[in-house]
């Protein structure tokens, strides 16, 4: 009876190993293994398109998540085998990213030897300082417009308010949102490019000569409470880095619909974000002065 479990377990874990991990175009889809186990062997082999998937890792995942899991080892030996088998990819990609940490200063690759000087597993050391320069999986671009009037520091923000709904609909400023100009972003060198962009589409018109580029980032953390769809409680952990570009205008340029300016001093008040308050706060203190 003991030889047939483990033949039969032997066989249930060489199908999984088959069926695990798929990739399509260079995107990996990780299935949860936790729901294959709820949901009961046959019934995900025998409806292998209808299994659920944990996450999709494109490559700015995968090597958030591959950083992290170096961070966990602290050091101890692994192989490259294993990392691809981990991750769903080739050896020649985890080569690749490795090399990448390795020439940006996120890790130190350490050779070890056996006793008789033979090659074994490698060891990477994580640069815990370098984290704030990884790129994530969700990152955002906010984009700070200022201008200084009658001796008070504006900045531009994303609101549906305007003062048609205070005289005619009676709505308190209070009642809505405002927020800085944002979006996602994948690609952190073409944060210039997307600023520009995003400058033109509000005021209809070219401001690179305002442009003060880049000028803070921060990597924020958190969980939230998820109920799954069996019922179940989970804590869900997120990660998000958000960059912050500056355009110092010589006057309270005239904007696009949906977009308001405001006092410096008032935006927190306003702003309900405290990452974004927090950015406002770096770029008031540091470069404003």
């Amino acid at each position: 009876m003991e030889n047939y479990h483990n033949k039969h377990t032997n066989f249930k874990n060489r199908k999984l190993s088959r069926i695990y991990l798929k990739g399509q175009r260079g995107v990996r889809k990780y299935y949860d293994y936790d729901k294959l186990d709820e949901l009961g062997f046959d019934e995900v082999y025998d409806k292998e398109k209808d299994r659920p998937i944990k996450c999709v890792f494109t490559k700015n995942l995968r090597r958030e998540k591959l950083f992290a899991y170096l961070k966990y080892l602290k050091g101890r030996k692994v192989l490259i085998r294993d990392l691809a088998w981990k991750f769903a990819v080739t050896e020649r990609t985890i080569q690749s990213d490795l090399k990448f940490f390795e020439d940006n200063g996120f890790i130190e690759r350490k050779v070890n030897k056996t006793h008789i000087g033979r090659m074994t597993k490698n060891s990477y050391i994580v640069n815990k300082n370098k984290e704030k320069d990884l790129e994530l999986n969700d990152q955002f671009l906010f984009v700070v417009f200022i201008t200084k009037k009658d001796d008070k520091y504006h900045i531009l923000t994303k609101t549906e308010y305007s003062e048609k709904n205070k005289t005619f609909y009676r709505q308190k400023v209070e009642d809505f949102e405002f927020e800085l100009p944002n979006i996602k972003i994948e690609n952190s060198k073409k944060i210039d490019k997307i600023s520009f962009a995003i400058a033109k589409d509000i005021f209809s018109r070219d401001l690179k000569d305002e442009y003060k580029s880049i000028v803070n980032s921060n990597i924020i953390k958190g969980k939230f409470k998820e109920i799954d769809e069996y019922g179940k409680t989970q804590n869900e952990w997120w990660k998000e880095k958000d960059y912050f570009s500056l355009f110092v205008l010589n006057e309270m340029v005239k904007c696009n619909s949906g977009y308001k300016w405001i006092t410096l001093n008032v935006a927190p008040r306003r702003i309900r974000s405290h990452n974004q308050n927090k950015g406002l706060k770096y770029i008031k203190d540091n470069i404003l002065g």
